[in-house]
């Protein structure tokens, strides 16, 4: 009998491994909102007042939420996902699809993941780092080289 080469000996582990590793739960669920019970509501973001009703989004003291069309208020939690929403100048005054998980035991609620609308049509965007190719869902500095990363949108599939 023939032994195996080690190259393909090693080939064969590392294809292993990767099965393994996708098999693990490690790997990107496709449709994250089945998968963990989530939920996927399309509105637009509003200020909420100490009283828990709407009030003009001006100055410290309010909270964010999205505010469905059927007038439902999903309190956002106040993170950096929900920060890009608001400073985020090329996404003001848009129609939002958020993918919403419940924050623990509060009323708030986590930004799994976000999207807008312009002109009917759904889009995804994100932040790009050019120098290390890495795709990120809020503004900032790149974290793996620190440079400047720069805002993209395309049309969600």
């Amino acid at each position: 009998m023939i032994a195996p080469k080690p190259f393909l000996k090693g080939v064969s582990h590392f294809v292993l491994l990767g099965v393994l590793f996708l098999g693990s739960g490690f790997a990107v669920d496709a449709d994250l909102s089945a998968s963990q019970g989530n939920s996927v509501v399309r509105g637009t973001l509003v200020c909420i007042g100490k009283e828990s009703k709407e009030v003009p989004c001006i100055g410290k003291g309010s909270a964010w939420a999205l505010k469905a069309a059927n007038g439902q208020i999903y309190l956002l939690k106040s993170d950096k996902l929900a920060e890009t929403l608001i400073e985020e100048k090329r996404l003001r005054s848009k129609d939002f699809q958020l993918t919403l998980r419940k924050s623990g035991d509060s009323d708030s609620h986590e930004i799994v993941k976000s999207q807008f609308f312009r002109d009917g049509k759904l889009y995804d965007f994100y932040y790009f780092c050019d120098v290390c190719n890495i795709t990120i869902h809020t503004s900032g500095l790149c974290m793996c080289c620190r440079q400047e990363t720069e805002y993209h949108e395309k049309l969600a599939e």
